[in-house]
């Protein structure tokens, strides 16, 4: 009692979730920066910044669905899935309003430069297949 599929046990399958989303956001951040340093050579200094917050825009949601999937991991089969739908429909939700929030409440945007430090953070849910 208490085995859940395979002779997994809820906390041990919450962590394993964890662990692997852990490692996709650890790459995402790396790819940011990435992102930040290619930026800070094309452009400038501030281009930079805004790779970085294009990447954090990427990387916020993703962080925040994992530590709520990681919970739901510890439950039933059919609780997984839900919290696996509606936290990737929160996440996007969570992007837009994001993506919103800097194009409107900041001046000086490197629109261009920011959507590479998002979309380079994006690759680290491609790439983990490759790496992990």
């Amino acid at each position: 009692m208490g085995q859940g599929y395979h002779g997994v046990t809820p906390l041990e399958s919450a962590t394993q979730v964890w662990r692997q989303a852990a490692r996709v956001l650890l790459l995402q951040v790396v790819l940011a920066m990435a992102a930040a340093a290619v930026s800070v050579f094309v452009w400038n200094l501030v281009a930079g910044v805004w790779a970085l917050v294009g990447g954090a825009v990427c990387v916020l949601p993703s962080a925040l669905f994992a530590f709520k999937l990681s919970r739901a991991a510890s439950h039933s089969g059919q609780a997984f899935g839900i919290a696996l739908i509606l936290g990737e429909l929160i996440k996007v939700v969570l992007v837009v309003a994001l993506f919103a929030l800097v194009y409107s409440g900041f001046g000086g945007l490197n629109a261009a430069a920011m959507v590479f430090g998002f979309i380079s953070a994006v690759q680290g849910y491609f790439l983990a297949f490759l790496v992990f």
